[in-house]
């Protein structure tokens, strides 16, 4: 496990290094990650959450997941309200090589988008030790998900943190700060004993989490710079769901 939370770490970088350099090119990359994501929840954590909190609890499960869900779709919704700006005309172009739709905010309050994202990649890693407690198969299963997910978290905290910024450098420190939060979270799964019941709920609501970004944004966001490769992107994360199940028969 040590070792499979540093790989987080190098996709974080990754990610951020990509943000500088491809801009809008990443848009196949999120439709990927979109299908590991949700097929990884579906799959594979809520089935796992069943058998851990027990087989006549498929309420709290279910009541878990949606919580999850929920919760990350509002961040996201705060998150979009500051630091978004949908009413681009069909013609028109964004200023500058920011990914489309973000606008230029103008206050401190611009750099606490890039710092929720920090602290969803510290909830990551401990998503990724979560996993490993309650199995080999589902550690793997939930570090591919993570490491599809934290290339993206990489990419955003860049372009937040320039938006923001105007310049490299408070990027460059953001960017570095969220490849290290999934240490962070993979270390404090292993000092917090955690009961198999609640490690079940905890998994149900990383499920929600999953599917909240992989359905909620990431495949949106790869469809609507261009909505007509829509039904192509949708391929990709068909192809990233096969992918996970793929991972899973190995595991299993």
């Amino acid at each position: 496990m040590p070792l499979a939370a540093l790989l987080p770490f190098v996709s974080t970088l990754a990610g951020g290094i990509a943000a500088y350099r491809l801009r809008h090119r990443l848009h196949p990359f999120m439709a990927l990650a979109a299908g590991v994501l949700v097929a990884t929840a579906v799959v594979d954590l809520l089935p796992e959450a069943h058998a851990l909190v027990g087989f006549d609890s498929a309420l709290e499960v279910g009541i878990a997941a949606l919580a999850g869900f929920l919760a990350f779709s509002l961040i996201e919704a705060f998150i979009h309200q500051s630091s978004f700006e949908h009413e681009h005309t069909a013609e028109e172009e964004a200023p500058d090589p920011l990914p489309h739709g973000w606008s230029r905010p103008t206050s401190v309050v611009a750099v606490l988008p890039s710092a929720s994202l920090i602290v969803h990649s510290t909830l990551d890693g401990l998503a990724i030790g979560l996993g490993f407690q309650a199995g080999t198969d589902v550690g793997l299963i939930v570090l591919l998900a993570v490491l599809a997910h934290d290339f993206a978290d990489g990419m955003n905290v860049v372009t937040l943190a320039l938006d923001a910024a105007r310049g490299a450098k408070l990027a460059a420190g953001l960017l570095v700060l969220d490849a290290l939060a999934p240490l962070i979270g993979a270390g404090l799964s292993l000092v917090v004993a955690i009961p198999p019941a609640v490690l079940g709920l905890l998994l149900a609501w990383f499920a929600g989490v999953f599917i909240a970004i992989g359905a909620g944004h990431l495949l949106p966001e790869a469809q609507h710079r261009q909505p007509r490769q829509g039904p192509a992107l949708v391929a990709l994360a068909a192809v990233g769901a096969v992918i996970v199940l793929a991972v899973r028969s190995v595991a299993a």
